[in-house]
């Protein structure tokens, strides 16, 4: 069963991210569209560039919410990085294979130079998040750290974060310090509503400025609809790296 997920998940993430061409259904493209105009809008009355996205759980949606926003946004001809600061359980190298990454900036192994690169002949560029650490929550929490959420910021005029859920490990507290903004995902049908308030609560709490939320997987009667899903397989209430 596990192998099955594994399988699902990884073409899933692949199916998602090639959404921007010409064959992905017209609902999609103009949801996230218009999800990138609010934004736009967002950004000129508070200064934003740095958003993170991040949800309650795992499974509901984030990363391909993350993926997505990065694309519509590059496709408004705007200059975007999309970051995969889940150092526990990275997933954007499945999109584009690269040698380095995040953890290999904030390790002192690679130049931030070197470890972004662009996607396709898009406006989106990407940094994986690298070899998974022993101690994420350090390096995340770092003045390196800290100094390249500066410099994404200068370099940029988006810079998405793709973030772990924020319920059950501090990552995302310490990430929303050098966060402009933050997007909470929720998955239609399924997000327990308490497990969403505390996540607002937590975020809140850490002094990260939630600008809206995301209703992933929302499927309107009046559109037919694929039904596009994003499997991230967890192992208990563990979050991290397969045992495999």
């Amino acid at each position: 069963m596990s192998k099955k997920l594994k399988k699902k998940n990884k073409t899933s993430v692949k199916e998602i991210f090639s959404l921007a061409n010409e064959n992905a259904p017209t609902y999609y493209v103009e949801a996230y569209k218009m999800l990138a105009t609010n934004i736009e809008f967002i950004a000129v009355a508070q200064d934003c560039k740095n958003i993170m996205v991040t949800s309650s759980v795992p499974d509901e949606g984030k990363t391909n919410c993350a993926i997505n926003l990065a694309l519509a946004l590059a496709g408004y001809g705007k200059k975007v990085c999309l970051v995969d600061c889940d150092l526990r359980k990275p997933s954007l190298h499945r999109l584009k294979r690269h040698s380095e990454g995040l953890t290999h900036v904030l390790k002192g192994e690679v130049s931030l130079e070197d470890a972004i690169f662009q996607y396709e002949d898009t406006k989106l560029f990407m940094l994986l998040g690298g070899v998974i650490p022993p101690n994420p929550t350090e390096l995340l929490a770092s003045k390196k750290m800290e100094r390249v959420v500066s410099a994404l910021a200068e370099s940029f005029d988006f810079v998405i974060y793709d973030t772990p859920p924020c319920l059950g490990i501090s990552d995302v507290a310490v990430l929303g310090r050098y966060m402009d903004a933050a997007i909470l995902v929720c998955k239609h049908d399924d997000t327990d509503k308490r497990l969403a308030s505390r996540a607002k609560f937590n975020l809140d709490s850490a002094g990260v400025n939630v600008i809206g939320a995301i209703l992933s997987e929302y499927k309107a009667e009046s559109d037919v609809q694929s039904h596009y899903s994003y499997y991230y397989s967890y192992g208990g209430y563990y979050y991290g790296k397969d045992d495999d």
